[in-house]
């Protein structure tokens, strides 16, 4: 009888090899779902089924994987940063350095006595703050953010300049006087993410603006400037009060456009912990020349505490289509930095070379700073096109996506940071990028810029319980309702894989968007 029994069981786990024999039934077991499948669930969760949705994944050798609205148009937010970071690795290379310069325009008598101006050449560098380099996990800064016009004005005091007769002239003329990129919404411009872009930038063309409590209830709140400036009284209009101990604090900040009164209104509970908030200058070439004074009066050279300013207006009136899709032939770029030349009968008294554009491009990447990746689009106009703006820089940026085998057609870029609502890319055009640079001699430095699940940069805190923790390495992106995500992930299988997932017109105010896309970025990652 156990014999029969067992040949009876042995028939029955052989039959077909896929079924088994359950209280006298026969069970088929589930085929597992496919990529496809598995994204078709996940979008059609009702909180992100009214988005619009595109996804295109490739492997390492080109051999498409999946996609989903791969050729339709989407908002990139700032995916764009890709896009000019690889460009401006291709063209410039990864040991690429930016200079500031200081010039004593006049003699300089025995007695150390210039007899003219000293002027502050801006050079592109985003580097000119207390932000620490290279990038190592997470963004660092030093206590002091006026290090960098330090170092420039003791190289000053040590050619033997003690004063001089004229004013600090703040010179941001390498780049067109051209703040903000088309379409950059009203409500950013106030923040420090929404900074105005200038060749002469320095601590990210912002301040800490910090505001703790009075010492009772009735009180006037306390405000700060970091750093501060001898005019920071003049800009601020405190009107909010200390309030009792208890309620949460009701702050408002409010400062028009291309106004510097910035009010302050509201209550803050006493005893409570101080707000802080980045503010973005309005002016950044003279908020650097206004920092220099500082600097150099500390090292013993008093100036009249005068800042003019040098900016250079556009005088471009080509349509920015147009002037964009004129074709530019790419040249070899050997040089490590930008020549340079002082004004005639001045000569160079001080000067401070950037990290090398491989570290820029990491800090870009990680945190998503906008300034930098517009100051490396504006570098890209002036070393490859024919100016210091926006429109050559993008471009500059057009026709190398063009000789990397993106699709014309596939994008258009009206900054260099994805801040503009205007900008849009297709996943396919993502990919494209992606996989070019995988193969290129830069494609490392690249990659390693990229924030990693779980680790670093605004990966930080996703991806910590996934398996994707520590093997995928991708660019976020966020506007108000644009959410995008594209990079490598390492496969279960130990392929590398190139993703684009964007989602646009999703419901505000809500994660659901982002968990459905890490969810999405797994799924891909297990079936691979």
């Amino acid at each position: 009888m156990l014999t029969k029994a067992l040949h009876s069981f042995l028939a029955c786990l052989m039959v077909l090899g896929s079924t088994l024999p359950v209280c006298g039934k026969t069970r088929h077991h589930a085929k597992p779902k496919s990529l496809a499948q598995q994204v078709q669930a996940i979008l059609s969760d009702p909180m992100v089924a009214r988005a619009h949705w595109g996804i295109s994944v490739v492997r390492l050798d080109g051999t498409p994987v999946y996609a989903l609205n791969d050729k339709q148009y989407f908002q990139p937010a700032s995916n764009a940063k890709l896009f000019t970071t690889a460009a401006a690795l291709a063209l410039l290379g990864p040991d690429f350095r930016l200079n500031t310069y200081v010039v004593a325009e006049g003699p300089v008598d025995p007695a150390g006595h210039l007899h003219g101006s000293l002027r502050l050449i801006g050079g592109g560098d985003p580097s000119l703050s207390g932000r620490t380099y290279p990038y190592s996990s997470h963004t660092e800064f030093s206590p002091d953010a006026l290090q960098p016009l330090e170092e420039l004005a003791s190289q000053v005091a040590e050619k033997g300049i003690r004063a001089l007769d004229g004013t600090l002239v703040a010179d941001d003329s390498l780049f067109v006087y051209e703040r903000y990129g088309q379409g950059w919404g009203q409500d950013d411009l106030m923040w420090d993410y929404g900074a105005p872009v200038s060749a002469l930038a320095f601590n990210d063309n912002a301040r800490l603006l910090t505001v703790r409590p009075g010492v009772r209830a009735g009180d006037e709140v306390i405000p700060a400037w970091d750093p501060a400036l001898p005019d920071d009284s003049t800009l601020l209009k405190n009107e909010a009060v200390t309030a009792p101990m208890g309620p949460q604090p009701h702050l408002g900040l409010d400062r028009q456009v291309d106004q510097r009164l910035l009010r302050i209104y509201g209550s803050l509970p006493e005893g409570s912990k101080q707000q802080e908030y980045g503010i973005a200058v309005q002016d950044p070439a003279r908020f650097a020349g206004q920092a220099f004074v500082q600097a150099l009066e500390a090292k013993g050279i008093p100036t009249s505490g005068l800042v003019q300013v040098a900016h250079r207006l556009s005088g471009d009136t080509t349509d920015f289509t147009a002037e964009t899709h004129q074709p530019l032939t790419l040249r070899p770029w050997t040089d490590k930095q930008l020549p340079f030349s002082p004004p005639a009968g001045a000569q160079i008294v001080a000067q401070r070379s950037s990290p090398p554009l491989g570290q820029l491009v990491t800090v870009v990447n990680k945190v998503s700073q906008n300034l930098h990746a517009e100051m490396l689009l504006r570098i890209l106009g002036k070393a490859e096109g024919d100016d210091g703006s926006i429109a050559q820089g993008a471009r500059v940026v057009r026709q190398f996506l063009i000789s990397a085998g993106v699709s014309p057609e596939d994008f258009f870029f009206l900054d260099g940071s994805g801040l503009s609502p205007q900008d849009v890319i297709t996943p396919r055009a993502a990919t494209t990028l992606l996989l070019y640079a995988a193969h290129q001699p830069w494609g490392d430095v690249y990659r390693s810029s990229l924030p990693v699940g779980g680790v670093d940069g605004t990966l930080a805190n996703r991806f910590q319980t996934s398996p994707l923790k520590g093997r995928i390495f991708a660019k976020t992106g966020t506007l108000a309702e644009v959410r995008s995500l594209s990079g490598y992930l390492i496969a279960a299988s130990g392929r590398t894989l190139v993703f684009s997932i964007l989602c646009n017109q999703h419901s505000p105010g809500t994660d659901t968007t982002r968990e459905a896309m890490d969810r999405i970025a797994e799924a891909i990652a297990a079936g691979n």
